[in-house]
């Protein structure tokens, strides 16, 4: 018993820190939630876009180390239209030759680890960690320094992966 009362002021001290994080995923938020809502219950952002059509789009990324980034779409006036967990092959797909840095974010949000290389042009390398069969790859972005622009992407094996130690 006694331990019981000296364990539960910190369970509840963890479980009260976990609620002031927010939740990990929107999952349990109702369409037409208000903004103020969606902030009480995800907590702040990490980014805000405003996007082409006009609408505003939440970014909750849980990168580096996690494999989800949530993009949360408000309608206009300020309620959750959709969301979605934006790092799967579907959305990399929409990555095309061309896209500018700003666009690859509000597509797919900040990455989980950044490159530099030098080949014929130096460049930026964006990679991202995400969920996927094929545990131990990662979805790669490759930016033209000179012109801010994607060269291409590709699936190369995730360089912290402790499968490719063995």
């Amino acid at each position: 018993m006694r331990l019981l009362r000296r364990l539960f002021p910190v369970v509840l001290a963890a479980a009260l820190a976990a609620c002031a994080l927010g939740a990990y995923s929107p999952a349990g938020l109702p369409a037409g939630a208000s903004r103020d809502d969606v902030l009480r219950a995800m907590g702040p952002p990490t980014a805000t876009y405003a996007m082409p059509d006009g609408h505003e789009r939440l970014e909750y990324t849980r990168q580096p180390a996690g494999r989800h980034t949530f993009m949360i779409d408000l309608d206009s006036s300020g309620h959750l239209a959709r969301w979605e967990n934006v790092l799967d092959e579907n959305h990399f797909a929409a990555i095309v030759p061309g896209m500018r840095a700003p666009d690859v974010l509000r597509l797919i949000g900040p990455p989980s680890f950044r490159s530099r290389y030098v080949r014929p042009e130096p460049g930026t390398t964006w990679n991202y960690r995400f969920d996927t069969i094929q545990r131990c790859i990662v979805f790669q972005v490759d930016f033209n320094d000179a012109t801010g622009q994607v060269l291409e992407s590709a699936y190369p094996s995730d360089p912290g992966c402790p499968d490719e130690t063995l």
